[in-house]
């Protein structure tokens, strides 16, 4: 069974991260106010900047809000592993019988960075993800969220395995599936919710979105709980899930 261990990411890793979220997106996905709000003295540097100048003003602000603050997320990395390390076997024991695969063999160590970033993106490629250094409550569900999305995409490039790479990012649609499903299951299956009884969020872009005459969220829970009661193999449901998902390709694409 993998490991979650936690750590301090590198200067230059935040400063790379945060700079991303700097950027103004002319979608739904746009995280920059997220990041000024957090940061609000970092939303004054960049205020009459280009965007091409973020990186050295975003890198030199990280460094010194980290150097500020290091004893503090020092003791958050050692608070979080302790914490961490009560549910880590029993949980990812869970999602690997319910998702149906085990995890690689090369996979001992999945990396869990205690951030200043209040994104917390996942890296497939490295089995790593960001949690929050400002809100500990939430330090469990968003490494729970995280943690899915890993085991969840392995088991589907079994099921399809011509999948490119790609397309399990944003603003694919095979990674909105995943983003609109992992709230899913660790909403609705007892296992888990046994583990931590909450109740885990979606993505606001997600909640007003409908599906005739339910919200997207309700028509794609209503499958999951069809699923669980049948008792059908979770890699059905992913077939079904998807074929779902191409029969609404226009409406979860336009979000």
């Amino acid at each position: 069974m993998p490991k979650v261990k936690f750590k301090l990411p590198t200067i230059k890793r935040e400063a790379e991260i945060m700079t991303s979220f700097c950027k103004l997106r002319k979608t739904g996905w746009d995280k920059s106010r997220t990041v000024y709000k957090n940061h609000p003295e970092l939303g004054k540097i960049l205020k009459d900047k280009k965007s091409d100048d973020y990186y050295k003003y975003v890198h030199k602000y990280s460094s010194n809000f980290i150097k500020k603050n290091k004893k503090k997320l020092e003791k958050l990395v050692k608070e979080y592993q302790i914490q961490w390390d009560k549910i880590n076997d029993e949980y990812l024991k869970t999602l690997s019988e319910h998702f149906e695969t085990d995890y690689p063999a090369d996979r001992k160590i999945i990396t869990a960075y205690v951030s200043i970033v209040p994104i917390f993106p996942r890296f497939l490629d490295s089995w790593s993800f960001n949690v929050s250094s400002k809100n500990p409550d939430f330090m469990i569900p968003i490494a729970m969220h995280e943690i899915v999305h890993f085991l969840y995409f392995k088991k589907w490039m079994e099921v399809f395995p011509k999948t490119k790479r790609k397309e399990l990012e944003n603003p694919h649609l095979i990674w909105r599936l995943s983003e609109l499903l992992a709230p899913i299951i660790l909403n609705h299956n007892k296992d888990i919710q046994k583990i931590l009884k909450y109740k885990h969020w979606h993505y606001s872009v997600f909640q007003k979105v409908k599906i005739g005459k339910k919200t997207m969220i309700k028509h794609f829970e209503g499958l999951y709980k069809k699923h669980l009661k049948n008792g059908e193999p979770f890699e059905e449901f992913l077939k079904t899930s998807w074929a779902e998902a191409k029969k609404h390709r226009k409406i979860i694409e336009n979000i």
